[in-house]
């Protein structure tokens, strides 16, 4: 037996009416009564005894109706998995992160991420940028975080902002009482150097070339969200973004305006060899707004 004829064996016995069950099942009386005609013939038993105009289930039909129950809620399941998936709230959303997005971004991200999509399954990786665009490429993630990503032909980037870099410095620093911090401001002053992979470091360092200022960090760190830390310990000061300054990681971290204006692009990357799902999307979605909460749209280029 498959299911539609179980399905309709369950809804005879339900009803004892094959009129009753056609107009539950969406099917004409003729349809459902050949149905149960042709199963009892096909099985070589009668699955209903005619009395009085009313179908009574034969015992062997009861046995049948009781085997099959548990697949009428395995189907159930199924059918609500599938409205959950069709609202989002199923599903498994993998990300990878860079570390400073991991602890700027992230986590407010993904927190208004799971208000809209209760129910799906969230893992974050902080890898380093080849690693996490070689995560994205392979499909060990569906979405990744960075700044200034190098190009990949296999994946897609999608910009979510243009953020500022900025000096950051200690509170206690002389320089918050400047406006802005041109690299001729820094000099005397110990520098911390993100060392990313990617662009961002040589960007810096072109920056200060261009104002001829010399360029040369007292302490070299892996990500820019470390050299914050570094900088609340009063070792020196750093350049990042606006975005890794305005974590709530830091307590006694200011940042002042660089210039001339530098700018770096986030973005979010994804393969360009799959479709991207609708979890996929709202994740973005949250990302961008998220951005603009915290940092605002005011003179900032849209992406």
């Amino acid at each position: 037996m498959n299911l539609r004829q179980l399905e309709i064996l369950r809804a005879v016995i339900r009803t004892r009416s094959t009129i009753a069950a056609a107009q539950d099942l969406g099917m004409s009386q003729p349809a459902v009564s050949n149905a149960i005609k042709n199963t009892e013939a096909s099985l070589g038993f009668l699955l209903f005894e005619r009395v009085n105009k009313r179908l009574i289930p034969t015992q062997e039909a009861q046995i049948l109706l009781s085997e099959a129950e548990p697949l009428f809620l395995m189907q159930e399941k199924v059918n609500q998995t599938a409205v959950h998936l069709k609202n989002g709230r199923k599903g498994r959303m993998r990300i990878v992160a860079t570390s400073e997005l991991s602890e700027s971004l992230l986590p407010q991200v993904v927190a208004h991420f799971l208000q809209d999509h209760a129910g799906v399954e969230v893992s974050l990786e902080t890898q380093r940028l080849d690693n996490l665009l070689e995560y994205v490429e392979t499909g060990i993630a569906d979405i990744g975080f960075a700044m200034e990503p190098h190009p990949r032909r296999t994946l897609e980037y999608l910009p979510l902002a243009m953020l500022d870099m900025v000096c950051a410095c200690h509170t206690h620093s002389p320089l918050n009482a400047l406006d802005f911090v041109t690299p001729a401001d820094l000099v005397g002053y110990p520098l911390i150097n993100a060392r990313t992979s990617s662009r961002i470091s040589n960007l810096v360092e072109e920056a200060f070339r261009r104002s001829d200022a010399p360029y040369t960090p007292s302490i070299d760190v892996r990500f820019m969200n470390v050299a914050g830390h570094f900088v609340e310990e009063g070792l020196g000061v750093t350049i990042m973004d606006e975005l890794t300054a305005s974590s709530r990681r830091y307590s006694d971290l200011k940042s002042i305006r660089l210039q001339p204006r530098l700018q770096v692009t986030m973005s979010a990357i994804v393969s360009s060899q799959r479709l991207p799902q609708s979890l996929t999307k709202g994740i973005i979605k949250h990302a961008r707004e998220e951005v603009k909460r915290r940092l605002g749209a005011s003179d900032r280029p849209a992406p």
